[in-house]
C-alpha cells in the first residue's frame, strides 16, 4: 500500500503533465526555437566564437542543400590537420589542444613544452586517487564530475580568474582528464566484474592517447592508439558561445 508521501509524490508528478505544457503554436507564435534547428533545418545561431565551426549545408534559392561536412579549429581544415599528422606518423591531439586554446598551430619548441607540461600535469594527487576508488559509482561521467570538483581542493589559486590562471586551470584538466576515467574505469570493472585492479601511473614518454590506453587497460597496439588519438582531435572542441 502506498504511503502519504509516495502518494504526494504521485500527485505532484502527474499535476505537471498540464501545468508544465506549452502549446506547440506558442512556439510559432513567439518565434521560439526547439532545439538546435529552424523550421527549415538549418541551424540556430546560438552563439559567437572565433574557436570551432562546422559547415553541413549550403544556402540555396529555394533552401538549404545539404554539402560533405566540414569541421574547422581556428579556420583549419580538421582534414588538413590529420592529413599532416597522418603523413609524419605522430599523434596530434596535443597540437590540436594547443591550437584551440591558442589560436595558433605551434611550432616545434612550442608543442615540445606544451607537451611536456601536460604530461607533468597529469598524475592525480594521492587523495584524489583514493577517492575515485572509495566513491565508486557505476556512472563513470559523475565520477569524472565529482573529481574536478575536488581539484579545487588542491588547486593553487583556485579563485582567480585571470586569463593566465584560467588558461592554466585550462591545461591542467585535459591532462587530468584521462587519468580521472581511466582510474574510474578500472574501479568500476573490478567491483561491478571482480576482476583485477590496476592502477598504473601515466608516463612522461607518452602521448594523451598512449597513455590514456595504458592507464586504462596496459597494454595497447600503436593502431588502437593512433585511432583514439583522432577521435580525440575530432571530439576536442564543442564549438557554442
Amino acid at each position: 500500500m502506498a504511503t502519504k508521501d509516495e502518494f504526494i509524490i504521485y500527485q505532484l508528478s502527474e499535476s505537471i503533465k498540464t501545468t508544465c505544457r506549452i502549446d506547440n503554436e506558442l512556439f510559432k507564435e513567439y518565434n521560439v526555437k526547439r532545439g538546435l534547428r529552424n523550421e527549415d533545418h538549418s541551424g540556430v545561431l546560438v552563439g559567437l566564437t572565433k574557436i570551432g565551426d562546422v559547415m553541413g549545408y549550403e544556402r540555396i534559392d529555394n533552401g538549404i542543400k545539404a554539402i560533405p561536412g566540414k569541421l574547422l579549429y581556428r579556420g583549419v581544415d580538421v582534414e588538413d590537420l590529420v592529413k599532416g599528422i597522418a603523413a609524419e606518423k605522430r599523434f596530434g591531439f596535443e597540437e590540436t589542444a594547443y591550437l584551440l586554446l591558442s589560436g595558433n598551430l605551434p611550432d616545434k619548441d612550442q608543442l615540445e613544452t606544451f607537451t611536456r607540461l601536460l604530461n607533468q600535469s597529469m598524475p592525480l594527487e594521492q587523495k584524489t586517487k583514493m577517492n575515485i576508488l572509495d566513491l565508486e559509482g557505476s556512472n563513470i561521467m559523475n565520477i569524472l564530475s565529482r573529481s574536478v570538483l575536488e581539484l579545487y581542493t588542491f588547486d593553487e589559486n583556485p579563485d582567480d580568474t585571470s586569463r593566465h590562471n584560467l588558461m592554466r586551470q585550462s591545461i591542467d584538466l585535459i591532462a587530468k582528464f584521462p587519468a580521472i576515467i581511466a582510474y574510474a574505469y578500472n574501479i568500476l570493472r573490478h567491483s561491478q566484474q571482480g576482476l583485477s585492479l590496476n592502477i598504473r601511473h601515466p608516463k612522461e614518454e607518452y602521448s594523451i592517447a598512449e597513455n590514456f590506453l595504458y592507464m586504462l587497460k596496459g597494454e595497447f597496439t600503436e593502431l588502437e592508439a593512433r585511432i583514439l588519438d583522432l577521435a580525440l582531435i575530432l571530439h576536442a572542441e564543442h564549438g557554442g558561445g
